[in-house]
């Protein structure tokens, strides 16, 4: 096995101290949870980060980090100043009460409070996140699209705005709705830039009608998503593999007999793995089509297998998966799978 180099090793543990602390907040987060998430002892960990302070900060910045150079990259292929304006508020509302990525936020805000190095960080994550729609702001003052006399200090208020509503929508059940929420960020969106707020559904109207691509980075994460389903079979790792798929996904594999929830979809595909000494399975053509505003959609999979069976007969299946898709705190997952199967030998 490869050894892993300083900068894996320290992304792997970043990014299981971000898995702990959704799960148990920072607060209640210690290094030997981290530690034994990993396998590993938590001297390996304090090799690498000074203090737990250091631990939680910098996974924080890793976690936020990735979370607005993905936002970033969505609102510049939006095609007008009006379309990038309606994606960052799309992208920057939550997608729930229990919306993961807001949730770290959230938390990690509180933790700034006691945590040095996490205040610094926090902060400099939110100046960045309201440069980020600055800059927006800016760019349809420029191409005339907009009126708006600073901003900087509307960017201000939008985040503002946004901050604070999040925190009710997370803590509160109930409260408020998604689209009360968008609809609120919307009305004053709209007296900072000098537009009527109906233009906003206009302009998204439009933009779905000309164009139908997905961007490029709900591409990379299907992709990702199917291709962590064909590893996790070939390592036999059932929590890797259960985790690409819906809590109450389905999974039909062309008998017309599909089997509901992830928990039963998990208990039988152990079982069918039984009768495999292994198998290597990968898909080399994917077609997406996704809606990404309501973040459903389906898809075609090919499908390539070799195996070999407990009793020592090998043998090979070439199949299209039927797919839908479904966009939750935890990204894109399978929401049910049908197996067509084209050859079996």
């Amino acid at each position: 096995m490869k050894k892993q180099t300083v900068e894996e090793r320290r992304k792997e543990i970043l990014e299981t101290t971000c898995e702990v602390v959704i799960e148990r907040g920072f607060a209640a987060t210690r290094i030997a949870d981290v530690a034994k998430r990993l396998s590993v002892s938590t001297s390996l960990i304090h090799y690498h980060y000074d203090s737990k302070e250091q631990l939680l900060a910098e996974a924080f910045s890793h976690y936020a980090r990735k979370d607005l150079a993905k936002l970033d990259a969505e609102i510049e292929l939006a095609p007008t100043a009006l379309a990038k304006l309606d994606r960052a508020i799309q992208d920057y509302v939550p997608e729930g009460s229990g919306d993961m990525e807001w949730m770290l936020w959230i938390d990690a805000w509180g933790e700034a409070l006691r945590n040095p190095l996490m205040k610094r960080i926090s902060q400099e994550l939110d100046e960045q996140s309201a440069r980020l729609l600055q800059r927006v702001l800016s760019a349809g003052v420029a191409s005339g699209e907009f009126e708006c006399a600073d901003p900087t200090v509307s960017a201000l208020r939008l985040t503002g705005l946004i901050d604070g509503l999040a925190i009710q929508f997370a803590a509160h059940d109930g409260l408020l709705t998604r689209d009360a929420f968008i609809a609120h960020v919307r009305w004053l969106a709209a007296a900072e830039v000098g537009v009527d707020i109906a233009e906003f559904d206009a302009s998204q109207s439009a933009v779905r009608k000309a164009n139908r691509s997905l961007s490029p980075a709900t591409d990379l994460e299907l992709r990702q998503l199917v291709a962590r389903y064909c590893d996790a079979v070939q390592r036999r790792d059932p929590n890797d593999w259960a985790a690409t798929w819906a809590s109450d996904a389905s999974w039909d594999l062309g008998n017309g007999k599909p089997v509901v929830g992830r928990a039963n979809i998990v208990k039988y595909w152990l079982k069918a793995m039984k009768g495999f000494d292994w198998v290597v399975q990968v898909s080399p053509l994917v077609v997406f089509d996704i809606d990404e505003d309501t973040g459903e959609g389906t898809g075609r999979v090919t499908v390539q297998e070799r195996f070999r069976t407990a009793d020592g007969t090998s043998g090979s299946l070439l199949g299209l998966y039927h797919d839908n898709f479904v966009h939750t705190p935890h990204g894109w997952l399978f929401a049910s799978r049908r197996l067509e199967v084209i050859e079996y030998m």
